[in-house]
C-alpha cells in the first residue's frame, strides 16, 4: 500500500515536472505571438463586447463600424478583423470594456490559463498522471491562448458536459453542451450524436437552452440584427474570415491542398465524415459518442483553426484511456504531438496531415464500435443456443427462435 502511493506520488510529480518544461517552452514560443494577437485574434472579440458594453447592438455586425472601432484601438489595423460570434457571446464578453485592450488580453490569456490548469486537475482526477504529460504536449490549447482565442473555454464546456452525462445526468448535460453555441461551428454534429445515440434528454435540454440563447439574442439584436449576423457570415469580400483554407484542420483543407475546389467533393467529403460519425456512435459508450461527436464536428464545419482544436484535447483523453485497441491510441497520441500541427508551417500538401489524422481516428473509432457490436450480438446468438437445445428436449415452443 505504502509503496504503491509512494509510486503514484513520484508518477504525478514527474507528471508535473514534465509539464512544467512544456508550458515553459510554450510559454517562449507563444511570447512572440501575443502583440501580434492582440490586434488581430483577440482585436474582434474586445469589439464585440465593447460594442455590446455600449449597447450598439445595431452596429455589432456593421462592417464599417466594426473597422472604424478597431482603427480607434489599433490604427495599424489594415483590414476588417470581423466579429463572428453570436449576440449573447458578446453580451458575455462586454466586462472586457472595463479594460484597455492590453489589459484585457492579459486577463483574458490568464483567465484562460487557469481554466486550462483546471481541465488537467479533473484529467488526473478521472485518468491518472499521464493525462497531465499529455495535457501539457498538446499544442492547440497552448496556441489557442497565446492568440487571445477562447478554445480552452470549449474544452470546458465540453469536460463539463461530459463529466454530467457520465453521472447519468442527461438533461444538464444537453443544457450545458449548448453553451458551446457560443462558437457553434465547432460542434454541429454534437445534436447529431445525441439523435444516433437516443440521448433524448439531452437532445431536448440542449435543444431548449439553445432556443434560449437565440431568444437572448433575438431580444438584444432584434431581427434586423440577426440578419445581418447571418450576411456577415454569408460575406465573401471578408478576407480575414476565412484565410488560407489550405491550412485548415477540417475536411475541406483535403482539396483546398491539391488547389481544388469542388463543392460536390466537398458534401461527399461531408457526407463520409458523417456516415463513420454515425458508425462510431452508435450503440456506443459515452466515452466513444462524445469522442466521435467532437471529431466529426471539427472535420465538418467552416473556418476550423488549428487553435480550434483545443476542444479535441477532451477527445484524446478519452481514447487514449478508455479505448480498449492499440490501433485507436496511437492514432490519438500522434494526434496528441505538436508534429501534426507544425505541419502547418510546410507547402502543400502537408497542411492536410490534422485533417488526415483526424479522418482516420474517426474511422478507427466507427471500426472498433462495429467491431464490439459483431463481438456482442454473437455472444447474444450463442447465449440463446443452449436455452434452444433445452427447449427441444423439453418439447417447449421455439418462439424465441423468431427474436433473433
Amino acid at each position: 500500500m505504502a509503496s504503491t502511493a509512494k509510486a503514484r506520488g513520484g508518477s504525478l510529480g514527474s507528471a508535473i515536472g514534465i509539464a512544467v518544461v512544456l508550458s515553459t517552452f510554450w510559454i517562449i514560443l507563444g511570447s512572440g505571438v501575443v502583440p501580434g494577437a492582440r490586434q488581430h485574434d483577440f482585436l474582434n472579440l474586445y469589439v464585440g463586447g465593447t460594442l455590446a458594453a455600449e449597447g450598439r447592438f445595431s452596429d455589432l455586425y456593421d462592417q464599417e463600424a466594426q473597422l472604424r472601432l478597431e482603427r480607434e484601438l489599433a490604427p495599424s489595423t489594415p483590414e476588417l478583423i470581423p466579429f463572428v460570434r453570436p449576440h449573447f457571446y458578446a453580451l458575455v464578453l462586454s466586462p472586457l470594456s472595463l479594460f484597455s485592450l492590453n489589459a484585457a488580453m492579459w486577463f483574458w490569456m490568464i483567465a484562460q490559463t487557469g481554466v486550462l490548469i483546471a481541465c488537467w486537475v479533473w484529467a488526473v482526477r478521472s485518468f491518472g498522471a499521464d493525462a497531465l504529460i499529455f495535457g501539457a504536449l498538446y499544442l492547440p490549447t497552448a496556441l489557442g491562448i497565446a492568440h487571445g482565442q477562447d478554445g480552452v473555454f470549449m474544452l470546458a464546456i465540453m469536460i463539463a458536459a461530459y463529466r454530467l452525462a457520465s453521472q447519468g445526468r442527461d438533461a444538464p448535460a444537453g443544457a450545458v453542451a449548448a453553451l458551446a453555441l457560443m462558437k457553434f461551428h465547432l460542434t454541429f454534429l454534437i445534436p447529431v450524436g445525441m439523435i444516433v445515440q437516443k440521448r433524448w434528454r439531452m437532445l431536448g435540454a440542449y435543444c431548449a437552452a439553445a432556443g434560449a440563447l437565440v431568444l437572448v439574442s433575438a431580444l438584444t439584436g432584434g431581427w434586423a440584427g440577426m440578419v445581418q449576423y447571418v450576411e456577415l457570415l454569408r460575406a465573401k469580400d471578408i478576407r480575414r474570415l476565412s484565410p488560407s483554407p489550405e491550412l485548415m484542420i477540417n475536411i475541406h483543407s483535403v482539396p483546398a491542398n491539391f488547389g481544388i475546389d469542388q463543392p460536390v467533393l466537398s458534401a461527399a467529403l461531408v457526407a463520409l465524415v458523417v456516415v463513420l460519425m454515425g458508425l462510431a456512435t452508435w450503440r456506443a459508450p459515452l466515452w466513444r459518442f462524445w469522442s466521435a461527436s467532437l471529431i466529426g464536428s471539427i472535420l465538418v464545419g467552416p473556418h476550423i483553426f488549428g487553435y480550434d482544436g483545443a476542444i479535441l484535447l477532451l477527445a484524446v483523453w478519452l481514447i487514449l484511456f478508455s479505448s480498449g485497441t492499440c490501433r485507436a491510441r496511437w492514432v490519438a497520441t500522434f494526434f496528441a504531438t505538436p508534429i501534426v500541427f507544425f505541419c502547418a508551417i510546410l507547402a502543400s500538401p502537408w497542411p492536410m496531415i490534422p485533417s488526415l489524422t483526424l479522418l482516420t481516428l474517426l474511422a478507427t473509432l466507427a471500426w472498433d464500435n462495429q467491431g464490439e457490436l459483431r463481438q456482442h450480438r454473437s455472444r447474444e446468438v450463442a447465449a440463446a443456443r443452449p436455452d434452444q437445445v433445452s427447449r427441444r428436449k423439453t418439447g417447449e415452443p421455439l418462439a424465441a427462435t423468431a427474436d433473433l
